[in-house]
Formats: C-alpha cells, structure tokens, sequence
C-alpha cells in the first residue's frame, strides 16, 4: 500500500482503491501476456468485480498514473512549484515501478502513454494556466503545451519502463530542464507564495 510521506498517512483508504490496487498488484506480466481470468484469480476477485473497476487490463497503468498525478503533478503552477511537483509525482509513482515494468513493458494492443495521457495532462496544463494563472494561451503557448505533454509523459514512461535505478532527484532535475522557459515561467509559483 502506498503511503503519501508528505501527509503522513495511506492515500489509499477507500474500499474502492484498495480494490485497484489489489488489481494492480495481481498483474505479474505484460498485459498483452496476461487474462482478466488470471488477474482476478491473482487478486482473489470475480470478473464483476474487475469490470466494475475497469473496462480492460490496459485501462490499469493509466488509471494508477492519473490517479497519483492528482497530489503533485496537477498541483504545479497551483499550490506547488514545478520541482516539488515533479519529485512528489515520481516518488509515488516509483513505488509502483515494478507493476509498470512488468506490465507495459512489451505491450502492443495499447501503448502506454501514447493517447490518454499526454492529452490529460495537456488538459490540466491548459486548466492552470487560464484559471489558476489568468494566462492567455495563444497559438504559441498552445503549441508548447502540446508538444511538452507528449515529451514530458514519453520520458517519464521511459524511464519507469527501464531497468535504470530509481534517482529521484536527478530525474526530477532533468524533467525540470525539459520545460521551456515560457511555460516555466507561467507556471512558477514565486517563493513568498510557497
């Protein structure tokens, strides 16, 4: 179970996302190698049970990252800065770096990161910048956060899909230095404001 270090205490305390997460600790290979019969039967749950969580095995990796960019990830050039996003966001992620190396690691039906995620955190990014910052997005900064989703999201499932150590703090710096310096600075939360 994972445990948010800057609050404390179990992010996971509803029935419902200790179910996922049962789910999510019962795939032991690609999901292109696994069935929902053998997920379920891993995690001790009925079909019904899987279905009422999940449309398919390959909604699990998105479901689990979507859900943990919500702490940090989400909350840059909002409540936190984009160093302090990025390290919360990578540190809980890396908790469940294993599932996302076993999982998605050879998978073809559904690249991982391809679709879904880019274009929410595109959504977020959009989100923050007009009603978080009163930013106007031009053509310009559009075409910036829709080229820096897809790198930002491509570079993270890298890495978690590798077999390179977990640095936490090098990773954090290196996605730093990937932001461009316009969105950076529409984003930055001033040091009074922290």
């Amino acid at each position: 179970m994972i445990t948010d270090l800057m609050a404390g205490e179990s992010i996971f305390t509803s029935p419902d996302l200790s179910t996922k997460m049962r789910i999510l600790h019962a795939v032991n290979k690609s999901l292109d190698q696994i069935t929902v019969g053998e997920i379920c039967h891993n995690a001790g749950i009925s079909r019904q049970t899987f279905y009422r969580h999940f449309e398919s095995k390959y909604d699990i990796p998105w479901w689990y990252s979507i859900f943990c960019r919500q702490f940090y990830l989400n909350e840059i050039g909002r409540t936190i800065d984009w160093k302090t996003g990025y390290y919360h966001h990578l540190r809980l992620i890396a908790q469940e770096r294993d599932f996302f190396r076993e999982s998605i690691q050879y998978s073809i039906n559904t690249p991982f990161g391809q679709t879904i995620m880019p274009e929410n955190r595109k959504s977020v990014l959009f989100d923050t910048l007009e009603n978080y910052r009163h930013v106007e997005v031009n053509d310009n900064l559009r075409f910036i956060v829709e080229i820096f989703s897809k790198l930002e999201c491509e570079v993270m499932n890298d890495w978690f899909r590798s077999d390179e150590p977990t640095n936490l703090a090098r990773w954090t710096d290196d996605l730093v230095s990937l932001v461009p310096d316009r969105l950076y600075r529409a984003l930055e939360i001033p040091a009074t404001d922290r």
